[in-house]
């Protein structure tokens, strides 16, 4: 595996971050606009992201791993944070739950896996992708706006319409015309840069030593970007025989912090601060974490 590639990728990230914290220093970005650039990620070019990332190429998939990953992904991961929050005595449980649960799979996941495993991971990692977002518009609003309760009307959001649309795009084998796909494609891409360009909008309203210097969010980085796969390294191991979705599996596993727990603490007034320099943090740090995690279980 080319650690020179995965970390080149993750500064291209990183970079953009860096861009929105100077905007925002410069003041550039006031709250209302990126209040609105939040809503317009949300409802709009993450939308377009999951449905453009479906392909109606079935062959070759090893149904059967691509379950066993989303089974460790989608389940055993979110009972696992919740058991170890469960014991702990951290404040903001809710976000940490959150933190814990949605590593950063659409924003990164694609183009570093793209670059890793080459075009054949696309499909792959799309498919991964499908319930990561039925989970984070169902199961993570939930977590976020601590409702314990099931709203039917809570799924009736932009972010899971498209989730479901991907689905049946891809159970039915249906490709979007060039016309209608273009646009959804280049509305999608948007995503990416945006969001982290929020992040570090979102950043520069706070002072950079309280970001550097909080030990707290770089022991809980360190869990989630590198204990946290070591712990899962023998399962994968053991339950998945694929070479390639297991690896993409660690490498999902190792990812930093989800760019929507920046956007959705705003949304539900958690603690946005906290959401934002741990993303900031453990994006960093995954600079180290994934070639490590790649080099030493994979």
């Amino acid at each position: 595996m080319n650690v020179y590639l995965v970390i080149n990728k993750i500064l291209q990230l990183f970079m953009m971050i860096v861009l929105g914290f100077i905007l925002g220093k410069m003041k550039n970005f006031d709250e209302s606009f990126i209040d609105k650039m939040n809503r317009f990620v949300l409802n709009i070019t993450m939308p377009c992201l999951i449905i453009s990332s479906v392909s109606a190429n079935k062959n070759g998939i090893p149904y059967q791993d691509l379950f066993l990953s989303m089974i460790i992904l989608i389940i055993i991961l979110p009972i696992f944070a919740y058991l170890c929050l469960k014991i702990s005595s951290l404040k903001d449980k809710s976000l940490y739950l959150f933190m814990i649960i949605y590593p950063n799979v659409g924003f990164i996941g694609f183009p570093l896996l793209q670059s890793l495993f080459g075009k054949q991971s696309l499909l792959l990692t799309a498919l991964i992708n499908m319930p990561f977002n039925l989970s984070l518009f169902t199961l993570g609003m939930m977590i976020m706006s601590n409702n314990k309760s099931f709203q039917i009307k809570k799924l009736i959001t932009p972010g899971i319409i498209a989730s479901l649309i991907a689905v049946l795009l891809y159970i039915f084998s249906i490709s979007l015309p060039e016309t209608l796909l273009q646009p959804i494609q280049l509305i999608g891409n948007m995503t990416t840069p945006l969001a982290m360009i929020i992040i570090g909008a979102t950043l520069s309203k706070y002072p950079i030593k309280k970001i550097l210097l909080d030990r707290k969010i770089y022991l809980f980085t360190i869990f989630i970007d590198l204990i946290i796969p070591m712990i899962f390294s023998p399962l994968v191991h053991f339950l998945i025989k694929d070479t390639m979705i297991q690896a993409m599996t660690m490498i999902i596993l190792a990812m930093p912090v989800a760019n929507g727990a920046v956007l959705f603490a705003k949304r539900y007034q958690q603690n946005e601060f906290l959401a934002a320099k741990t993303v900031f943090l453990s994006t960093l740090l995954s600079i180290i974490t994934i070639p490590v995690v790649a080099l030493c279980f994979i």
